[in-house]
């Protein structure tokens, strides 16, 4: 190959190797979900069946859970550092998540619903 094609070719390779890693960074869609002993916000996250979307878990002040027994999910929150992993449901419904390190009437506050459509 002749150095001018080579450098045409080494220049089509970099431009779609850009191209590729500006589509993957752009991924599912971010949901933010705070957890603190007064609660989770927002206390209702809505999703579609099969789409995805990357949550990201953060504390206000301490040591949290994320459970989700329907959908067989637990994260542990700690503070100064998001948690976050990408879920796809495969069914429509509602799903009760909360804090699994709580007890008593802190167990009550720290719950939510996940609510999943068509």
């Amino acid at each position: 190959m002749k150095e001018g094609g080579l450098r045409a070719w080494a220049l089509a390779v970099a431009l779609a190797g850009a191209a590729a890693a500006t589509l993957g960074a752009a991924g599912p869609a971010a949901v933010e979900v705070k957890a603190s002993r007064h609660g989770f916000r927002p206390a209702t996250v809505s999703l579609r069946k099969g789409e995805g979307v990357r949550i990201v878990l953060t504390s206000a002040d301490g040591e949290h859970c994320f459970a989700v027994d329907g959908l067989r999910i637990e994260k542990r929150i700690v503070p100064g550092r998001a948690t976050t992993f990408e879920l796809a449901p495969d069914r429509v419904g509602t799903f009760p998540f909360y804090c699994c390190l709580e007890t008593g009437k802190a167990a009550e506050t720290e719950r939510g619903e996940l609510i999943v459509s068509e």
